[in-house]
């Protein structure tokens, strides 16, 4: 069973998501859990402390799912396509990646914020450029840029893709973009 505390995250996650950080309050929250809005400061006394904490929980259940990737999906083709399907089940849900919708707001964001934000992405990227070095190495991808340019490619296409995929409520443009993603890498 979860914690009240989980579960705030949960429901904060989602309205992150789904509207945008500023765009709910903890009444949304406290209304969602059935629960008082004191509960909600009790865990959180601020937005910024609930901010914060959500994204450490993010990062650190991307960086899971990464390593999952890894270690049970063969070949980088298959990894990158895996990869692919973490944005895709996002989509699904009518949602945007909450470091993609913090991004949004990064100019109002404190320092330690920011800094978390940009190492979600050096995070992302990292790993995206080492999966392609090694497809690269073992002759499965075929690119002519560096791994690191190809991967910031890759991630800011499949962040821009969502964004506009959920501005637009049109998943086909974003499934021509996944197909040409890894077309450009084969």
């Amino acid at each position: 069973m979860s914690s009240t505390k989980d579960l705030i995250l949960d429901s904060a996650q989602a309205l992150a998501q789904s509207r945008g950080f500023n765009a709910f309050s903890y009444a949304d929250i406290a209304e969602e859990l059935d629960i008082r809005k004191a509960s909600v400061h009790y865990h959180f006394p601020s937005k910024l402390d609930l901010e914060t904490e959500l994204l450490d929980r993010y990062r650190k259940n991307f960086i899971a799912e990464m390593a999952t990737i890894e270690s049970s999906t063969k070949g980088s083709t298959r990894q990158l396509q895996s990869y692919i399907q973490l944005y895709s089940n996002t989509l699904k849900c009518n949602k945007i990646c909450l470091a993609g919708m913090m991004a949004s707001d990064v100019g109002a964001l404190p320092d330690h914020l920011s800094h978390s934000l940009s190492a979600f992405f050096k995070e992302q990227t990292d790993w995206l450029a080492k999966v392609m070095s090694v497809g690269k190495s073992n002759g499965e991808l075929n690119f002519t840029g560096s791994a690191k340019s190809e991967a910031n490619v890759f991630l800011s296409a499949l962040q821009g893709g969502l964004l506009i995929a959920n501005a637009t409520g049109d998943e086909t443009g974003f499934k021509r973009l996944k197909t040409s993603l890894l077309a450009q890498l084969i």
